[in-house]
């Protein structure tokens, strides 16, 4: 036999007008949006039975996990697959998570391609790197192989920019070491170059233009 329940209060959150706060028998039983209110035609005094408590307390979850998701978005933006991966973490059932994800979406929060970029850009300001390395980076976020293609080749428009990231990395070392009135050996750029992903062609032009710099040891 199925409980009855009774609605006993209903209140809205005061810094999200679209979260409801759901009372039952005088005790808060979940935060649910406002949609389901309205959709279940939920108000004080109405009882209410355990099938229709059931898609309240799967909305009340649903509420949670966009939250949780909106939360791990306001630090920096992330990849699809960061924030299924963090859901996940948070015990999430599958279906919840697949229709937070087809939510944020469709309301703008995540775009892999446009994080991507982001992401792809941040790497390479922070710390000129080649097409192997950053091509690396974004597969550890999970993004998908077409957009990574798409989003390199938007970087890399020509083989020479590959070799400008080269030598601006070459230099910033140079102008480094010459602060402590050091110099650079010549075998330590091809290391230099190796760790941040850059292809051998563009190792090997480097290496060549620098072997009779005055601030080079061979």
């Amino acid at each position: 036999m199925n409980k009855n329940y009774q609605i006993t209060d209903i209140k809205v959150r005061k810094n999200n007008l679209n979260k409801i706060q759901l009372y039952l028998d005088y005790e808060l039983f979940a935060e649910i949006d406002y949609d389901v209110v309205k959709d279940l035609d939920l108000f004080v005094g109405k009882t209410i039975l355990e099938p229709t408590l059931e898609i309240i307390e799967q909305n009340s979850k649903l509420s949670k996990a966009k939250n949780e998701a909106i939360r791990f978005l306001s630090y920096r933006p992330r990849s699809e697959w960061e924030v299924e991966k963090k859901l996940q973490e948070k015990k999430y059932q599958s279906e919840i998570i697949k229709k937070v994800i087809s939510w944020l979406k469709n309301n703008n929060h995540i775009n892999d391609y446009i994080f991507a970029k982001q992401w792809t850009r941040y790497l390479i300001d922070k710390k000129p790197a080649g097409k192997l390395k950053l091509r690396n980076e974004l597969y550890k976020k999970g993004i998908d192989k077409e957009i990574i293609n798409n989003v390199l080749a938007s970087i890399f428009e020509q083989d020479e920019d590959e070799l400008s990231f080269a030598h601006q990395l070459i230099k910033k070392k140079l102008s480094s070491l010459q602060s402590k009135n050091l110099k650079l050996k010549l075998p330590r750029i091809i290391n230099i170059l190796k760790s941040q992903g850059f292809s051998n062609s563009v190792i090997q032009t480097v290496y060549n233009e620098y072997i009779d710099n005055e601030n080079i040891e061979v």
